[in-house]
Order: C-alpha cells, then structure tokens, then sequence
C-alpha cells in the first residue's frame, strides 16, 4: 500500500511538530477533525484523489475502527465507483461504534462483525485487509460496485483467479450479502479496462437482452504495423467504446484534445472498413434516466441491432 500520508504531504495537527507547521501554514486546508493538507495541492486533485486523500487523513487518527469498503480500496489502490467524501469505518471484534450523533463529519460506521486476523496496518492506517474490502463493497453497495472492484483486483492482482476468490470471499459460515458476493466474483473479469468498462459491462449483463450472444472485453486488432484495443465487443461485429471525460482533457494523457479525438477517427474508420459498427459512450450515458427506463446505452445497442444487420460469414467451398 502507498504511503498515503506522505504522497499527500499531510499534517497530523495533533502531533507537536506537524502542530508548529501547521501554526506557521495558513495555506493549509483540513480534511479531517486533525488531518490538513496544502490548499493549492488538495484543490488540484480530481474529485477521486480527494476522496483517497480524505480516507487516509481519517484513518490516520482513528484510534480504533477501521477504513473499510469503498475508502479501504481507494487505499488500496482499486478503482470504484464515484468519489463519495464520506469514510467507511468498522470496529474490530463487533465493538460498537458511539451513538450516530457523536460521529465525526464525514464518516459513516459500519455495524457488523470484523475479526483482527482481516485487519492490515500499513504507514499508520488501518485498513480491512482485499478479501473483506471486496467482500464488504459488494455486500454493502451491491453487485455493480462490486464487480467494479473485483474487475480491478484482478486486474492488478493477477492472481486473484475467481478460484482464489472463492476462497477467499465465499468460504467458511454463510453471511449476510454472500450470494451478491458469489454473482460479482462469477460476472467478474481480469482484463477490464476501466470502472466504466465495468460498468457498462454489468448493464449489458443485467439488461439480459436475447440478441446478445457474447461480450468480450478488450479485443485487440492490428492496426499499422502495431495495434489497439477497443473496450467492448458484442457478437462479434458491435463495438462500444466507453470513454471518460478525463481522456479529452488535454494534458492527463499527454495528447491534445483534438489529437485524441483524431487517432479515434482513424480508428473507426478501419473498424467500419471491417464491417464493425462502433457506439462512443460516456458517463453520462450508463446513468439511469429519470423516468425509470433504460439508459442510454442499452437504448443505443438495441437501436443497432434494430438497424444494423451482423455480418454473415460464409463458408468457402474446396
């Protein structure tokens, strides 16, 4: 786990030392009841980097519950959705927390049994150790997020097979929660590209349309004398692209906008010269609208295959 503390440069007020900085430091901004963070540094990360930091000024002065769920995977290094400020905390051996009105702002307790033997201390933090973390995401937040985070473990972590997994999360006395466990670690994938992909890959699940056959994630083509990846593949011949808006930012990627929006162009056009139809979602996009229909993208696909027809492979005769 990174130092946390130290890549944010965080002042713990409490301490003597860091109390004379932060004396002497009025450029600084608190995170937490004793946590402070630069102003100019804190207001220049995006919305998740604020939320990672928020958990870790937290769980630096709890003195003894738990960073858990979403803030221990931030922690972690595992990608989840949204950047939610609130902290999740848990006591350890069914210790229970004060009354809901003594919390401190910004912190929401957990009321369930945590053994230490799922407790990891690293840099001053305690922190659920990845099986509960993920365990506790999905029973707590549901299978969508889940699957977010078990797509991102397996994607850093390779080892973490779906065998490894069950094992991990499903083994030993029934739980409240285990069977959202058992869905996310069966819809789960180690080559997912992004929380988005994710994402979007559980609506096309959950939507349970009957002209879907297949969907891949991450298929490779070869494209001059290299290649490249698109997000989705359904069926073979429908392509979804799910791009954050990060991407067309200009400078996190170190090419311009219009660059970007250049090499994706070129692209299409080679994959509808192989007789693939492309769709380019966003956010925006895999967000239930507000009359309770289905979002945007599953309108979208199924707009394609209305219109669209597959391509029909044809067999050669000797």
């Amino acid at each position: 786990m990174k130092n946390w503390g130290k890549h944010f440069g965080l002042v713990e007020i409490r301490k003597r030392n860091s109390q004379e900085a932060w004396d002497n430091a009025r450029d600084h901004t608190l995170i937490s009841g004793e946590v402070a963070i630069r102003t100019e540094q804190f207001s220049a990360l995006p919305p998740w980097e604020k939320a990672t930091a928020r958990a870790a000024a937290v769980g630096l002065t709890v003195d003894t519950a738990v960073v858990a769920g979403k803030s221990a995977a931030r922690l972690w290094g595992i990608e989840v959705l949204g950047w939610d400020q609130v902290v999740e905390l848990m006591h350890i051996d069914g210790k229970q927390a004060q009354a809901r009105s003594s919390w401190q702002p910004g912190v929401h307790y957990r009321y369930c049994h945590l053994s230490r033997a799922e407790i990891r201390e690293e840099h001053g933090l305690r922190v659920t150790d990845l099986a509960r973390t993920l365990r506790d995401i999905a029973r707590y937040h549901g299978v969508m997020d889940g699957l977010v985070a078990v797509d991102s473990v397996r994607k850093k972590w390779p080892e973490w097979t779906k065998h490894a997994l069950h094992e991990e999360l499903t083994r030993g006395r029934p739980y409240p929660g285990i069977r959202t466990v058992r869905q996310v670690i069966e819809w789960s994938i180690p080559n997912s590209g992004s929380a988005l992909e994710s994402r979007a890959r559980f609506l096309l699940l959950v939507a349970q349309l009957p002209q879907v056959e297949s969907i891949q994630a991450q298929v490779r083509f070869s494209y001059e004398g290299g290649y490249f990846e698109v997000d989705l593949l359904i069926n073979g011949w429908l392509i979804i692209e799910v791009d954050g808006e990060i991407k067309y930012d200009g400078h996190t990627f170190g090419k311009k906008t219009d660059e970007v929006v250049r090499d994706e162009r070129g692209r299409e056009k080679y994959l509808q010269n192989l007789g693939k139809v492309v769709l380019r979602v966003g956010h925006r996009d895999l967000l239930p609208p507000p009359d309770g229909g289905p979002c945007r993208l599953i309108r979208l696909v199924v707009n394609a295959f209305e219109n669209y027809a597959a391509p029909v492979r044809t067999s050669r005769s000797a």
